[in-house]
């Protein structure tokens, strides 16, 4: 059996490294703790434009533009890539075909990619908006995996799992309410990988389980968020800007003093970042109503050594009966959504591009997820 298994390692250096056409690097790209499928359609714009679930982890002040009280039941999200959609496929249905000599086909043929999912639910949830003062609070799961099978003949997973509580509290100022501040307090527990492996770890059986191989964590971090709706109203829209600061102690994971897996290390940092946004609105246009267009640079501080543009967003939404149609770019890459509202639950949709090098244009990961949310 290791006999077979040092000819089937073999088999994949050789045909990696004579079948390369693509650089050997690994991937950047840039991890976020909360991803919102009505954000990714509109080219992930978020700090202006955010309500309900989208309070927690990018602009705690929008907590006051919750309309209505709402009691969130479960909302999963899955999300996944088209690399990873084809790999899969491809994979598979070597593994039932031609044997080992087409399965190293498919494993040098995938090198240099990523492969990505993500199963995310903001359940149990409450919301409750006031005249001047917002209140909501959640339970908060997400499970993401980044899997680089780079050409170096190593592999990179990203595996993170985040659980824990979060509050957010929000007030309107000014005595037309143009000022809104607000705050979100969570404790989060993360449990991430940290080693990288070759391609001898993964024949020889080493797990690539975070429980096995990672490390975990938990700690009491802090976000805040301010939106001010500028007295200047052109074609008589809403102009709101935004600011603010996630992960304001740090994100390291390490201040509660929690770890199951009793290791000594901690799990990967979220880390502490700044935001800034600028908004449009016009509540009535033609056949249409809230139509709005935003612009914002995200993730400051979450984007080390990488390129200004990877945290540009522009994107824009418009609502007709019970759709609500949405377009962007995300890091220069187009994005695309559908939201629609019914009777005994909502559905979103969107597809948009992720940037995985440090550079925009370096490597488009074409994303798709799909939220289906019911709440009373």
């Amino acid at each position: 059996m290791k006999y077979k298994k040092n000819i089937l390692l073999l088999g994949v250096i050789l045909t990696v490294a004579f079948t390369s056409s693509k650089y050997s690097y690994a991937l950047d790209n840039i991890i976020r703790p909360y991803q919102s499928v009505r954000s990714a359609g509109m080219g992930g714009v978020r700090l202006t434009t955010g309500i309900y679930q989208e309070n927690f982890f990018n602009n705690p002040a929008r907590v006051t533009a919750n309309e209505e009280w709402r009691i969130q039941l479960p909302d999963p999200m899955i999300e996944t890539s088209s690399a990873t959609i084809t790999s899969a496929s491809d994979i598979i249905s070597s593994t039932s075909g031609s044997g080992a000599s087409e399965l190293i086909t498919q494993i040098a043929d995938k090198a240099g990619t990523n492969l990505h999912g993500r199963f995310q639910m903001t359940f149990p949830a409450v919301y409750i908006p006031f005249e001047r003062f917002s209140f909501a609070a959640a339970l908060i799961t997400s499970a993401q995996f980044d899997i680089d099978l780079r050409r170096s003949y190593q592999i990179d997973p990203m595996v993170y799992t985040d659980i824990g509580p979060a509050v957010t509290i929000g007030r309107k100022f000014l005595d037309n309410k143009a000022l809104s501040l607000g705050a979100t307090a969570h404790i989060t527990y993360r449990l991430s990988s940290t080693s990288i492996f070759t391609l001898s770890d993964l024949i020889q059986g080493l797990s690539l389980s975070p429980t096995q191989t990672g490390s975990d964590g938990a700690h009491f971090d802090l976000d805040f968020g301010a939106t001010y709706k500028l007295p200047w109203r052109p074609f008589d829209a809403s102009v709101v800007t935004a600011l603010t600061i996630n992960n304001f102690l740090g994100g390291k994971y390490e201040n509660l003093g929690l770890s199951a897996l009793k290791n000594d290390s901690t799990p990967r940092a979220q880390p502490r970042t700044i935001g800034l946004g600028i908004s449009i609105t016009k509540h009535v246009f033609w056949k249409f109503y809230d139509a709005t267009l935003a612009f914002e640079i995200t993730d400051i501080g979450n984007n080390t050594n990488g390129s200004l543009f990877r945290l540009l967003h522009l994107g824009g939404k418009l609502k007709f009966l019970f759709l609500e149609p949405r377009v962007g770019l995300n890091q220069g890459y187009f994005s695309a959504g559908v939201g629609m509202s019914l009777k005994l639950f909502d559905i979103d949709f969107a597809t948009y591009g992720e940037e995985m090098t440090l550079n925009a244009g370096g490597l488009q990961d074409r994303r798709w997820a799909l939220r289906v949310s019911f709440e009373i």
